[in-house]
């Protein structure tokens, strides 16, 4: 697999088993597409991001960017390609919306024994695994047979028409994942004091058209698995509420429930009071269709 000249800089990720199909190949200029799919198998037992995992799981389509943001005085250019190159996945992930977007700090691999003790946005051996080198590093996965094929790699500055066209190869993957094609994140989830439950979420919509939130769901994630359905134990809203494009909106168990802010939550789901919840449980955002449209970890 090709790959480019980095300009970017980062410590890589504690050492850990490499996975089956971890990327090696020869660096050239500018940002090249892979010759042909790198089979790639993510080793679970090892500290990997929850939300990725999850996505691994479920057999999504994926797009992982890997950046620095420190000084590196051996990188003369700067860091400005890697800010450059996250910025314009940034920008396609909202054209891209089949497609799940992974973002991490090459300087936050965290030092957990289990993925579940990552903090946010630490990545812990996936960079490893990956055979992710200098930065910025963009990848693109799609599941193939029993596990996955690296599609695209590009090291360091790529010009965004050459990392929309992987993005757009990528789409086009034919494959049975349940990911939605709205737009839309979760916040921040907040649990009530006792039970485990939901006390509100917070959603905000990223796409250029309104999302109506009623029929929406949040349901929580199969441990093992990944999977989730519309019968998973879980809430769902229950009134309407339409999120223009940029907006976000909270929605509680009752109407009184006020958010992080102090104020009160702009509409209601009902269940949720005593799911048992506890740190490392992941939740997904099921459209009324029942597909996934956003993850978070508890």
């Amino acid at each position: 697999m090709a790959s480019s000249a980095g300009c970017g800089g980062g410590e890589p990720a504690p050492p850990a088993p490499a996975a089956e199909g971890a990327v090696r190949g020869e660096t050239v200029l500018g940002g090249a597409e892979a010759t042909e799919p790198v089979p790639f198998r993510l080793n679970l037992e090892q500290p990997v991001p929850p939300d990725f995992r999850a996505a691994y799981q479920r057999r999504a389509r994926i797009a992982v960017t890997f950046y620095d943001t420190g000084q590196d005085p051996f990188y003369p250019q700067g860091l400005e390609v890697d800010g450059l190159v996250r910025g314009y996945m940034e920008q396609l992930r909202a054209e891209y919306p089949t497609i799940e977007f992974f973002f991490y700090d090459i300087s936050e691999p965290g030092s957990a024994r289990a993925g579940e003790d990552l903090e946010p946005g630490q990545y812990g051996t996936l960079a490893a695994q990956l055979g992710v080198g200098y930065t910025p590093w963009v990848a693109t996965l799609a599941p193939s047979g029993d596990a996955y094929a690296i599609l695209n790699v590009f090291q360091g500055y790529t010009p965004q028409p050459v990392l929309s066209q992987a993005l757009f190869e990528l789409s086009s993957v034919e494959v049975e994942d349940n990911t939605s094609d709205l737009d839309v994140t979760l916040e921040r989830v907040a649990l009530t004091r006792t039970g485990g439950g939901i006390e509100y979420f917070t959603v905000r919509n990223r796409g250029p058209d309104p999302v109506e939130l009623q029929g929406f769901s949040l349901r929580v994630m199969d441990p093992e698995t990944g999977e989730v359905t519309p019968e998973s134990p879980g809430v769902v809203v229950n009134q309407r509420l339409t999120l223009r494009p940029g907006e976000s909106a909270s929605l509680g168990r009752t109407p009184g429930v006020e958010d992080r802010s102090g104020a009160p939550v702009d509409g209601t789901f009902e269940g949720g009071r005593r799911l048992e919840l506890a740190p490392g449980d992941q939740l997904a955002l099921l459209d009324p269709g029942g597909a996934v449209a956003a993850t978070t970890t508890v």
